[in-house]
């Protein structure tokens, strides 16, 4: 999905906006709008697992506390890895909106 987006980043750095016609510029910012729409989906698909993860990493961890049982130390730190990949992607993609964000702007100036 990330290898699609940069593609699609790249042709808007290569899209020359002096030449576009208002029905392209339509096209092309109805077309941004939907991607951006299907990556802020993906982004509280994230958060939903980055908040599930983090929730169970603590109940995982409050259990070790009370029990002593080394099993829930290694779910624990094993669910705190999962939500730091999660984050790190969640980062990932919140980059690329940003980038789309700009491109929204400079569609909307012509």
């Amino acid at each position: 999905m990330e290898k699609r987006f940069r593609e699609y980043l790249k042709h808007f750095e290569k899209l020359d906006y002096d030449v576009l016609s208002d029905e392209e510029v339509q096209d092309e910012k109805s077309n941004l709008e939907l991607k951006m729409t299907v990556l802020h989906q993906e982004l509280v698909r994230l958060l939903i697992v980055i908040m599930g993860c983090f929730l169970s990493a603590s109940v995982f961890l409050a259990t070790a506390f009370v029990t002593g049982s080394i099993f829930n130390y290694v779910c624990a730190v094993i669910m705190s890895a999962v939500s730091i990949y999660t984050i790190s992607r969640y980062f990932e993609i919140f980059s690329i909106i940003k980038k789309l964000d700009g491109f929204v702007d400079k569609l909307t100036m012509l």
